[in-house]
């Protein structure tokens, strides 16, 4: 693979994938090409790749799978037995079927996958009282997500890893339903600055006269207003997200490693 150019797509509402993933690209050794962010909006145009192309795309784990939105947004993307590496990042808990419906995904869109990946990102749940992968990835993921690219470098250009190889249920289990809820804001912190709403991949938010205010039938919880609030004016209230964070810190606290696949030479 070393003499591809590499390009890297991803949906990263709070960082961590994008952080993931450029990190595998530098490990490959190759011409860096296309950064192609698809949190916010699909590309206006369909970029096509060749099998000149390597591309390494990233999503988010959300309750075992890939979030909806960006697996519609992938779609506009076409490949050509383009080699490629599906890369997810989730929370600590586990990674489902998410690893395996990226690779689908990938297939089904004419990209031949080489390698994948499972790394760790803090949850998007996380707080300071319940800390799920804080600070992740961190020193050690980054190290490893390094390796994952040097050995993706040195994979022949015929490479090609199978289904078999990548854990998973198919058919896959059913994705949760993930709106119906909203972050809460505090209205007296809020000082309307539009951070929230400029990241919300949903477009899901709105400024009123007092505060900026998340759309329940939007909402996707990956917390990325909360991250990005200057004045700390977001929360985690609802009743039901806040159970499900107390039951992955009671139960998943302790440290999962990244998980790799490659094709065999």
């Amino acid at each position: 693979m070393k003499n591809k150019t590499t390009h890297f797509v991803f949906f990263s509402p709070t960082g961590t994938t994008q952080t993931t993933i450029l990190t595998v690209g530098k490990g490959t050794g190759c011409k860096i090409g296309t950064i192609l962010d698809l949190t916010k909006e699909a590309p206006q145009k369909t970029p096509t790749f060749t099998e000149a192309d390597l591309v390494v795309v990233g999503m988010p784990v959300y309750g075992s799978r890939l979030p909806s939105l960006a697996v519609e947004r992938f779609k506009s993307l076409q490949g050509t037995n383009t080699p490629i590496v599906p890369i997810v990042v989730y929370g600590n808990c586990h990674y489902g079927d998410a690893l395996a419906e990226l690779f689908d995904l990938c297939s089904e869109q004419g990209f031949r996958p080489v390698a994948a990946g499972a790394f760790l990102g803090e949850h998007s749940f996380s707080t300071a009282d319940l800390p799920l992968s804080p600070g992740r990835p961190d020193a050690a993921d980054k190290k490893q997500a390094e390796t994952f690219g040097i050995q993706i470098g040195q994979l022949p250009a015929t490479a090609r890893l199978e289904p078999v190889q990548v854990p998973g249920n198919r058919p896959y289990k059913p994705a949760p339903q993930l709106t119906g809820s909203a972050t809460s804001v505090d209205s007296a912190a809020c000082t309307k600055c539009g951070k929230c709403i400029e990241a919300c991949p949903t477009q899901g938010m709105h400024m009123t006269s007092t505060a900026a205010e998340a759309d329940p039938d939007n909402c996707i919880w990956c917390m990325a207003c909360e991250r990005i609030c200057p004045s700390n004016a977001r929360s985690l209230t609802h009743e039901k997200v806040m159970a499900s964070a107390q039951k992955l810190h009671d139960h998943f606290s302790a440290r999962r490693d990244p998980e790799s696949f490659l094709a065999a030479n």
